[in-house]
This record gives C-alpha cells, sequence and structure tokens, in this order.
C-alpha cells in the first residue's frame, strides 16, 4: 500500500510529520485523478465536432 501511493520515505518527523505526509500524498492522488478527468472531458469535447459533421447542403 505504502509502495503505491508513494508513501514510502517520509522526509518529516513525528507524528505530526507522519499525517502532514499522508495529507499531501492523498491530495496529490485526488489532484492526479482530477487532471486525468479533465484531460478525458478536454478529449471528449475537443473530438466531438469532427465526430458529427454536417454539411450545409444537407441541412437545407
Amino acid at each position: 500500500m505504502k509502495s503505491d501511493h508513494r508513501l514510502g520515505r517520509n522526509f518529516y518527523k513525528g507524528l505530526i510529520g507522519d499525517a502532514i505526509n499522508i495529507l499531501l500524498a492523498a491530495a496529490a492522488y485526488n489532484f492526479k485523478r482530477a487532471m486525468r478527468a479533465l484531460w478525458l472531458l478536454i478529449k471528449i469535447i475537443s473530438e466531438s465536432p469532427f465526430e458529427n459533421r454536417i454539411s450545409l447542403k444537407e441541412s437545407f
């Protein structure tokens, strides 16, 4: 579990340092998930105009 989310090495000392390390790792994990979701949304939005292209001749 620790190596999966980069919790293996703790640079802070004591119990407060452990808590800070866990909070920062969780924040980074959530930020990574949010950026992945944003990237997928941008990808979907940028591809959608090209898939539904209708010529002007067919629209009138």
